[in-house]
């Protein structure tokens, strides 16, 4: 007998989730937004804002939509916790089909990112600007909003999703589309509806079987990033440093990284290099090409009608963007990717309304200087000039649209989920998103959480 599977959310955990397991099981899916459209929820902020641009929206393919499709691993040697060190190291198995799903499309995606990452390193070896180790960011050329297989159940404007419990198990999942009533079965209940929409779906499971959690939404993080600063390296070594910065292999792009790891061992960023022009180095435009990149359609078209665009490092960058093309410079932008641990930012709903409760803390703060003095001084014996904020502040850094972190997993009593992705207090309910990824270093979360999709399909349908 087919399994009744119930996944609440339609981005790209939902997303794959659903086309791997229809395979075998009746699965119904429960988006919020609406079909093939984008809807950006108001979001408000209780202290610094994650963006000048929306970095979060409902719709068919959720978060996706937004998504450039970058594909890097999390290395597990940058993980502290160890419980979820070990559902990374057990999702391993699970990379390439990850990978292919996500577009990348070569046969395996762990030898090729294994063979850049060796080649790259020993380009870096060269420049003699090695640091903690050299990372790959594999961008496929052709990529697509996610799509669900039609043999899917998809409801699409839903509200008020309720469940009915009986005992430790859900049995039934309600809600409405349009004006109508829906009232679904379940054998399984899967919450993929993001770090900043699972957990309202979880305090409402919480609430139908008799359980409360304060940790729900708590320990929020998200990338930290910005253009800190730029570089102009000596004509000895900036053919080497155009070849490092980006490698075209045709069917996909790899944007390479130096790695910087904090004295301390628990933070792990990293630094990667953008043509540029001037060796200006003005937060105004910084800000402005981040708003540029990060926006689309009207909007982007609407940032354009600024004289910011003919700054020359803007020049370079729409170049290097829509032509794949590394501008043959001498001076790069420094782009600056930082990791947050577990801390005082949260995600809560205040009735329906949802506020973010985000910052950078000192403590951090302190960690990214100390990493930007050191990337300076790998920098200035093969460069002719350094321009960087190495006492940076907090306004030099913005979300890079990772969040993650909200719903606490492992095995102490005060986490919500297990290794296995399922809700302790629940014997059907799994979360798969970016809510129960722990820890990311500097690293995209699409990877990971495709990883952790077919993990948990596996799991779901091995399970008696």
């Amino acid at each position: 007998m087919r399994k009744k599977i119930v996944v609440i959310g339609g981005g790209l955990a939902g997303s794959l989730l659903c086309n791997k397991l229809v395979k075998d099981a009746d699965v119904t899916l429960l988006e919020i937004g609406r079909k093939n459209s984008i809807q950006y929820p108001k979001i408000a902020f209780d202290r610094k804002k994650l963006a000048e641009v929306a970095t979060f929206c409902y719709g068919g393919g959720g978060t996706t939509n937004l998504w450039h499709n970058g594909l890097i691993p999390l290395s597990q040697g940058d993980i502290v916790s160890r419980d979820f060190a070990e559902v990374v190291a057990e999702a391993l198995p699970f990379t390439d089909a990850a990978a292919s799903a996500l577009f990348f499309s070569r046969d395996s995606y762990s030898l090729a990112y294994t063979g850049l990452v060796s080649e790259v390193s020993g380009v870096a070896a060269r420049i003699g600007m090695v640091a903690d180790g050299i990372d790959c960011l594999v961008y496929p050329k052709k990529f697509n909003r996610l799509e669900i297989d039609s043999r899917v159940d998809e409801l699409y404007s839903v509200a008020k999703i309720g469940f009915v419990c009986d005992g430790q198990r859900i049995t039934t999942v309600t809600c409405t589309a349009g004006e109508r009533a829906y009232s679904v079965d379940a054998d399984v209940v899967i919450v993929a509806a993001g770090a900043l929409g699972s957990p309202k779906i979880i305090k409402e499971l919480l609430t139908v079987s008799g359980n409360s959690s304060d940790g729900l939404g708590a320990g929020f993080i998200d990338h930290p990033m910005g253009f800190v600063g730029k570089v102009r390296f000596n004509k000895e070594v900036a053919g080497l440093v155009r070849q490092l910065s980006i490698y075209d292999r045709g069917d996909y792009v790899s944007r390479n990284a130096i790695r910087l790891r904090s004295a301390c061992g628990r933070y792990t960023c990293c630094a990667f290099f953008r043509p540029a022009l001037t060796m200006d180095n003005r937060l105004d435009i910084y800000k402005y090409k981040s708003l540029l990149g990060a926006s689309s359609g009207l909007a982007r078209i609407r940032n354009g009608f600024s004289f910011k665009i003919f700054h020359p490092d803007i020049v370079a960058e729409i170049v290097a963007h829509l032509f794949g093309v590394t501008i043959p410079s001498r001076t790069f932008n420094i782009l600056f990717i930082a990791e947050q641990k577990r801390g005082g930012n949260r995600v809560y709903y205040d009735g329906e309304d949802l506020r973010v409760d985000w910052s950078i803390s000192a403590d951090e703060l302190a960690v990214y200087r100390a990493l930007l003095k050191k990337l300076e001084g790998v920098l200035r014996p093969v460069a002719e000039e350094v321009n960087l904020v190495t006492d940076i502040t907090e306004d030099w850094l913005w979300s890079a649209a990772h969040h993650s972190c909200t719903v606490p997993l492992g095995n102490s009593p005060e986490d919500l989920v297990d290794k296995d992705l399922k809700l302790k207090m629940l014997e059907n309910v799994f979360v798969c998103d970016g809510s129960i990824i722990q820890e990311h270093s500097y690293a995209n979360t699409g990877l990971a959480i495709g990883q952790l999709a077919f993990r948990l399909a596996r799991r779901v349908l091995d399970e008696k």
